[in-house]
């Protein structure tokens, strides 16, 4: 998936990790991770009243077994076999009696398809993907596919990304098939390749060779949800993805590593613009419901009257940087790297505002002709969703209004991701309504590890959102509006 390299500033470093986090599902904004810091946000987790975790037998509960077995099943993009992991979900929905396909793309990859037939055939879709980002064993507290429970937390590569949603998924599908009641619309559970390298093998390969399948596909929930906390009891925000950017990859080619680096050098330095800013009908949406969750008076003034910051350039760099990026559009180096073929590459992800389309202009105005200097630019082609997913939805308002009934003091509304990409990207664009969906009510500690060493979750807020899972999906399948 797409990644920001790091920020030149504190601040940006902090909204850099809380875009990340809202991938899988919770968003906060706190920075720096010391093991102090850590220490010291850990304490409310046991200083809260009402938290009876302590209480609770979790090594026993199935929803953590199914958990640590997974996670210990190395599905990783370098080291592991999604092939096993694909292996091992068919396997729990067949013991469920759901009928599941395994497709092998080659000797790791694969997809896993299972259907819970219902009265309406056009299906719910449990979308998950099934690789997760590579570990580097020497940098953890416990072996990353260990799956290491120290009560609250469980640690391994993938417990966030996202692991922890394809295990609430399963849940939700084999108990409405162990209830005996036929559900009113089918659900499909769809656990997919690659998505950490660009989908090729998952959904990328399915809207190109099932296209018959993606036609009937009804709603499809997948990862992209956040949760803004100060604390385990106190939630600013909690957002369901409905809206991205467009995202494009510009390969830059070159013989010489040094001359790549250095273009990579002016794009960051080059910076992004702060005056053809547009205000898109996502971000609109969103400021609605968030204003009103700011802290600080100003940000919330600013929010609310979002179209006094498009000609102000002092108003505008007074926003946080990922509010930021909601107003314009963005050229993000990558690394540089061997090319396959020989020599070196890089990869500029172009990130568009919705409904923005790529023309010569836009390429230039974001990656002008004099940095490259005439290196070979080649745009590699991708379905791209012009837009969001609407919010009138019946499957985007049954999720929000089980939140209010669960939560009513907890803000909750729509979200539009500025910095990341899910697969929700590439359902949209074959007219799919989708929506990111976390139901993990989980502290920032748990999140400041997401993809990097000692990926962690606390148990409490994993089978508590395992339970919300199962109730959105028994809902939605029981609902046919």
């Amino acid at each position: 998936m797409p990644r920001m390299p790091q920020p030149r500033t504190w601040m940006d470093r902090r909204r850099r990790q809380a875009a990340r986090i809202a991938l899988y599902g919770s968003l906060v904004l706190v920075g720096g991770v010391t093991a102090g810091l850590v220490k010291l946000l850990d304490r409310p987790l046991y200083g809260t009243a009402n938290e009876e975790w302590i209480e609770r037998d979790y090594l026993s509960m199935p929803e953590v077994k199914l958990l640590q077995e997974y996670v210990r099943i190395d599905t990783s993009v370098t080291t592991g076999d999604e092939a096993a992991g694909a292996r091992f979900l068919a396997a729990q929905l067949e013991a469920a009696g759901i009928p599941a396909r395994v497709e092998l793309l080659g000797e790791r990859r694969a997809n896993v398809y299972a259907l819970l037939e219902g009265d309406d055939p056009r299906p719910l879709v449990l979308h998950n993907h099934i690789d997760v980002q590579p570990a580097d064993p020497s940098q953890w507290f416990h072996p990353p596919f260990e799956a290491k429970i120290d009560l609250p937390w469980i640690y391994g590569r993938g417990v966030f990304d996202m692991k922890s949603v394809a295990i609430a998924q399963l849940m939700a599908i084999t108990d409405l098939k162990k209830s005996g009641v036929r559900p009113k619309r089918s659900v499909l559970f769809l656990a997919t390749s690659g998505e950490e390298r660009g989908s090729d093998f998952g959904v990328l390969w399915i809207l190109r060779e099932h296209p018959e399948l993606v036609r009937g596909f009804w709603a499809v929930l997948t990862e992209g949800g956040v949760l803004e906390a100060r604390a385990r009891d106190d939630f600013k925000f909690w957002g369901v993805e409905y809206a991205q950017k467009r995202f494009f990859d510009l390969l830059v080619c070159s013989d010489d590593r040094q001359r790549l680096e250095q273009v990579r050098n002016d794009l960051i330095q080059l910076g992004h613009t702060e005056t053809d800013l547009r205000l898109v009908p996502e971000a609109r949406t969103l400021f609605k419901t968030y204003a009103m969750t700011r802290d600080s008076p100003e940000l919330r003034r600013l929010l609310e009257e979002p179209e006094s910051v498009l000609g102000d350039i002092a108003t505008f760099r007074e926003l946080p940087g990922y509010i930021r990026s909601m107003f314009r559009n963005e050229a993000v180096p990558f690394p540089v790297q061997e090319a396959p073929g020989g020599g070196y590459q890089m990869v500029i992800k172009l990130h568009l505002l919705p409904h923005q389309e790529l023309t010569p202009e836009i390429i230039e105005r974001l990656v002008p002709s004099w940095v490259t200097g005439g290196l070979p630019r080649v745009l590699r082609p991708a379905p791209v969703a012009k837009g969001g997913s609407p919010t009138d939805h019946p499957a985007f308002k049954l999720v929000v209004r089980t939140l209010q009934e669960h939560y009513p003091k907890v803000p909750v509304g729509p979200y539009f991701l500025p910095w990341t990409a899910t697969d929700s990207r590439f359902f949209r664009s074959a007219g799919v309504p989708s929506y990111g969906f976390s139901p993990f009510l989980i502290m920032n500690t748990d999140t400041l590890q997401v993809d990097q060493a000692n990926e962690r979750m606390a148990l409490p807020g994993y089978v508590d959102g395992v339970a919300l899972y199962r109730e959105v999906v028994r809902r939605l399948a029981a609902d046919t509006e």
